[in-house]
């Protein structure tokens, strides 16, 4: 059997798969190129193990048989220590992940350029490419990503107490009132505790709110310094996150010292304990369906993006897995325009393994998890997306990030004072 028809093969199969339905893009990107690579091995340093090792291998199962390339991977919960020694004693894999793109500028000078790779850049938006740029140099390709910035309610409750998915920020505050107005269930659950990263789930509240206030190029700018952590409108952007958990929370002892965890699960009791939970993607899945069994996505439970002001669609607030290549070789070129092709893209999103920063791909190729193909049509209905601040800040800013919004809500210290203190630590960290 030819090379070609092998790798028409494999694209039929994994259309039998689920994987048909891509977008009209995927036929120019359906053939996978192998660059010279055949016969030729590759490693790859991750994260994934266990299941998520066997997911991610499968993704890769199309160009590694298509181009004969043998996969030797390597997965670690200790990534940062082991590629570190493997950087520094010179024998860095050809391919490793990076749980954030921040982790890109620790060997930006070591990676090669995206452009060099043969990557399908027209399959992401700016922003993605952006995020894995150091520099003005792309050199971290988004691979896998969850979305923050979704509200998780029940639509049959909403529907029993009269109430309606909100379209814009004014609604979304008149909602909170009518339903303080009509008895003792707050609007939101706002439990926030998580251990030693306490108050993770509030920034990333905060940010959101931050998104739509003072606009998504000032919220990014408290990452390099161009927006002062105590900047008015972020001050007046914490001071509401605060004034939520007092009024629509339940106050600030129910938001300290519930979990993340608990939290999530109050709006779906019988009787809701809470009307809404702002959380990311992963609730619905992970937390919500798990403990609910028998609930119905999009009955029992589902979600809607936080709206804007004028309920235009804003930039989406997203986490994520980055990949950067520490060498060019063809098995490396072969597998990252594979990656980075629509064909790529619609086997990610079959494998069940979160969703997919790329763009070529429509959210019915996410087959049977209605949950996916509602966040990708959320992430696609997105002009851009923002990654999380405190995952981007200098070391040991994103932890004084989450003491800083606990405190502000205990009432230890006001927001002013709190962002104070964090702005003179971005100052020293920048040298500015």
């Amino acid at each position: 059997m030819t090379k070609r028809l092998v790798v028409l093969v494999l694209v039929f199969a994994l259309s039998a798969a689920g994987l048909s339905a891509v977008s009209p893009r995927a036929a120019a990107q359906d053939a996978i190129e192998c660059y010279g690579s055949e016969g030729s091995e590759v490693s790859v340093l991750s994260v994934w193990a266990g299941e998520e090792e066997n997911t991610f291998k499968a993704v890769l199962a199309p160009v590694l048989e298509a181009c004969e390339i043998t996969l030797n991977h390597e997965g670690t919960r200790d990534l940062n220590t082991v590629l570190d020694s493997r950087v520094q004693g010179n024998q860095p894999p050809d391919i490793a992940s990076m749980p954030n793109p921040g982790a890109l500028t620790v060997y930006a000078d070591k990676l090669v350029s995206l452009d060099e790779l043969n990557v399908h850049a027209e399959n992401y938006v700016q922003g993605w490419k952006d995020l894995g740029s150091v520099d003005g140099v792309w050199v971290g390709l988004p691979i896998k990503t969850d979305i923050k910035s979704l509200v998780w309610y029940s639509p049959l409750a909403f529907e029993a107490a009269g109430y309606t998915v909100p379209t814009t920020w004014d609604e979304m505050i008149a909602l909170m009132d009518q339903m303080v107005a009509d008895g003792d269930v707050p609007p939101l659950s706002m439990g926030f505790e998580s251990g030693g990263a306490t108050g993770w789930t509030a920034t990333d509240f905060v940010q959101d709110i931050l998104i739509r206030t003072a606009g998504v190029e000032a919220t990014n700018g408290l990452v390099d310094g161009t927006t002062a952590w105590d900047d008015p409108a972020v001050v007046a952007g914490w001071e509401l996150y605060a004034s939520w958990v007092e009024n629509y929370g339940g106050g600030a002892d129910a938001a300290i010292t519930t979990s993340f965890g608990d939290a999530i699960l109050l709006p779906f009791q019988d009787p809701p304990a809470a009307w809404m939970v702002k959380q990311s993607g992963f609730a619905g899945s992970a937390f919500v369906a798990p403990n609910f069994p028998d609930y119905i996505y999009g009955e029992d439970f589902a979600f809607f993006v936080l709206p804007s002001a004028d309920g235009a669609a804003v930039p989406m607030q997203v986490g994520g897995d980055f990949i950067g290549a520490f060498n060019n070789t063809p098995a490396v070129q072969a597998i990252l325009g594979y990656l980075s092709s629509a064909a790529g893209a619609a086997a990610w999103a079959a494998s069940g393994f979160d969703l997919t920063p790329n763009s070529a791909v429509t959210p019915d190729a996410y087959g049977d998890n209605p949950i996916s193909a509602d966040k990708a049509a959320a992430l696609g209905a997105a002009p851009d997306v923002t990654f999380d601040v405190g995952d981007l800040l200098p070391a040991g800013l994103g932890q004084a990030e989450f003491d800083g919004i606990t405190a502000v809500v205990g009432g230890s210290t006001t927001a002013a004072d709190a962002l104070a203190d964090i702005q003179a630590r971005m100052t020293e960290a920048l040298g500015m």
